[in-house]
């Protein structure tokens, strides 16, 4: 896969919309139209490179000071560290505007990759069969409804109403469209998944790993029912995955190796947005995450931090690991003042100070030396959106608010096995397993962009505003008593949208 991105991306198509005019009606034979561009498979393959391209966000710098900032730093466990800059605080302290450069970017990026997925869906589907092979055209449009699918899943997440875009632009007039409700985008996304499971495959060869599969498109689907209230259907989802087996999908043993760049496309992965390290002709395919990750004592810029609340998350049932510790998965995802802690090789004391009560990510650094000692500018490692311990707690959660704590225990525990902690105990009731499913998302999914996220559909799916305000409230970092739920609980439509789009405008 990560060939198959890069490889297209050095030769990045352009796509032009035609007009036409009474007074013309040839088309120039040195310009490149996007009728003109789509002659044979790997023309359509090169188009849907663009749009795999555009998950990833535009350049190297948008992976962190674009995507990780707007995913992460609403939550109630992270927080700008000493490196900052003032949109990243704005947000992180409740205090961001309309104006806020790091949304707008969000919110570009994503529209961008919706217009490409579009002409994809629309210009690969027109395609004869003389050109591409029919199930290399059903393919590749199920890929880019799959993708379409995703960006618009990462829009709603984000803003209360958001602009659909279920076609490419035809005409100027077709630029500005209104807000659609929830509900119609809600439906388009569950199409654009289902259509996609209905063609991909379940994996590929080698040299296509990467590529949305079946299960991906299932457990996209069945994350969007969950987060709509709809559990029966979304238990349905999840099961054809983590009982018929779809994917092949297992725990792996070392949870470290999912965020290291050591063990990338494992058989824990769902999907996970791929880079690379290659650059040519001024492109960047790899990111900064490390070094915008890791703190300055280990060679890093220090622009994200845990905050208080995350550490007692993690400490919140004790010693009571099989290891005699706490939650094994709180070592391989921070850096705090515990005498198990090891910092490459040097204790927590050593290397951030005597007495220092700083929590620094552990996740998503390199696996073995610490950035100081790592190239890390441009650094290759894949990011998972998607895992199966992921899939196993929204089964869990799916089953518990549709039919039984108990029919969600064993999910649960499959995924505190792996962390070295006691199964949960039998008889428990809904509120009760709710409790446990919050926790254990809190700590197995931290800082992959859920929490803030899951903490807003409890408050809106249980009818209780304050499970996001009191987490948030509660958090320990600056800025939180700013929170405001009908405030903050979604970002304000960006400014440059409201200005330039004409059916926005009072």
């Amino acid at each position: 896969m990560k060939k198959y991105i890069i490889y297209s991306l050095l030769a990045m198509i352009p796509f032009i919309w035609g007009c036409e005019d009474d007074f013309l009606t040839t088309t120039p034979d040195d310009k490149l139209t996007s009728e003109a561009f789509y002659r044979h498979v790997a023309d359509a393959e090169a188009a849907l490179a663009t749009v795999y391209a555009q998950i990833g966000a535009a350049d190297r710098w948008d992976v962190t000071e674009v995507n990780f900032v707007v995913e992460h730093f609403r939550s109630d466990m992270c927080m700008p560290g000493p490196d900052r800059y003032a949109d990243w605080t704005a947000i992180s302290t409740f205090t961001n505007t309309a104006g806020n450069s790091r949304s707008t970017i969000y919110w570009e990026d994503a529209y961008r990759g919706l217009n490409h997925a579009n002409q994809v869906i629309e210009k690969v589907g027109e395609m004869s069969d003389a050109i591409i092979l029919p199930e290399e055209r059903s393919q590749v449009v199920a890929e880019a409804k799959f993708l379409r699918g995703f960006l618009h899943f990462r829009l709603l997440n984000n803003w209360d109403q958001i602009i659909l875009q279920d076609a490419a632009p035809k005409s100027e007039a077709d630029l500005s469209k209104p807000l659609s409700d929830r509900e119609t985008v809600w439906m388009l996304v569950e199409q654009d998944f289902k259509d996609a499971a209905a063609v991909l495959p379940v994996s590929y060869e080698t040299s296509r790993v990467g590529r949305a599969t079946k299960g991906a498109a299932i457990g996209y689907l069945g994350k969007a029912l969950l987060y709509q209230g709809k559990n029966g259907e979304a238990a349905a989802e999840f099961k054809k995955i983590v009982e018929d087996g779809v994917g092949n999908y297992e725990l792996v043993d070392n949870f470290m190796s999912n965020f290291d760049g050591t063990n990338e496309n494992n058989k824990e992965s769902v999907f996970e947005i791929q880079y690379s390290a290659v650059r040519s002709n001024g492109r960047h395919i790899g990111h900064v995450t490390g070094k915008f990750t890791s703190a300055p004592e280990t060679g890093g810029w220090g622009n994200i931090e845990a905050t208080p609340h995350m550490v007692d998350q993690f400490k919140q049932e004790g010693t009571i690991a099989t290891t005699g510790k706490y939650d094994s998965r709180i070592y391989q995802t921070l850096f705090f003042d515990d005498p198990d802690v090891d910092v490459f090789g040097q204790s927590f004391e050593d290397v951030f100070g005597a007495g220092s009560d700083r929590a620094l990510y552990r996740k998503f650094t390199l696996s073995d030396k610490p950035e100081s000692e790592n190239s890390a500018w441009y650094s290759s490692q894949n990011v998972p959106v998607m895992r199966y311990s992921d899939v196993l707690l929204m089964y869990a959660e799916a089953l518990n608010e549709s039919s039984t704590a108990d029919a969600a225990k064993p999910f649960v525990d499959e995924v505190r096995e792996r962390s070295d902690m006691p199964a949960l105990p039998s008889g428990l009731s809904k509120e009760e397993m709710r409790s446990r499913i919050m926790h254990e998302r809190a700590v197995e999914l931290a800082f992959e962009g859920h929490r803030f996220i899951d903490l807003r559909r409890w408050s809106e799916l249980w009818g209780d505003q304050t499970i996001l305000e009191d987490h948030m409230l509660n958090s320990g970092k600056p800025g939180a008593s700013n929170f405001n739920y009908s405030d903050h609980a979604y970002f304000p439509i960006p400014e440059s949208e409201t200005n330039s789009n004409g059916a926005l405008k009072n």
